[in-house]
């Protein structure tokens, strides 16, 4: 997905973060980091959108709709306060920096919840972090050409009585 990408990048960028794709195996980057994890991408309100472009040697069909996409953040800090103070700051760039950014994709924010303690006990130590959910908004659009033709041959014939 490659908002989801340009996402990545530019937090990383803004916040100085490292973000990386939960639930996939590999080396950790070094604390604090946070990880992003898609937790549903569904049709928004709406009817989806049909146009056709009559080019000289092709039709193209282009094909839109709005999707919603919720995307879980969580934080994993140094400490119990840096991972909060990490994942809120990241929140915030949603909401203020991270939103001018977004406009420029046409993508709008609906909500981005609050930050929530998720830490995680583990075998003997515990896993520092906090999270939240944001869904967004986006317009999905694909272009197909359709089988074009110019010229259409009809032989007709006519019945005598």
């Amino acid at each position: 997905m490659n908002l989801i990408k340009a996402i990545r990048t530019k937090i990383a960028t803004d916040e100085r973060l490292t973000v990386i794709r939960a639930d996939q195996t590999g080396e950790l980057p070094d604390l604090p980091y946070a990880t992003y994890k898609v937790i549903s991408d569904k049709k928004g309100a709406g009817r989806e959108n049909v146009e056709h472009i009559d080019q000289t040697d092709a039709l193209i069909e282009q094909r839109s709709q709005e999707r919603n996409a919720t995307i879980s953040f969580n934080v994993y800090g140094t400490s119990h306060d840096n991972a909060c103070e990490q994942a809120k700051q990241l929140r915030k760039w949603f909401e203020w920096r991270g939103s001018l950014f977004l406009d420029e994709l046409n993508v709008a924010i609906i909500p981005v919840s609050e930050v929530k303690n998720r830490t995680t006990f583990l075998i003997d130590s515990y896993d520092e972090k906090w999270g939240f959910d944001v869904i967004i908004r986006y317009n999905d659009s694909d272009q197909y050409e359709i089988d074009y033709f110019d010229k259409v041959e009809i032989n007709v014939e006519i019945e005598k009585e």
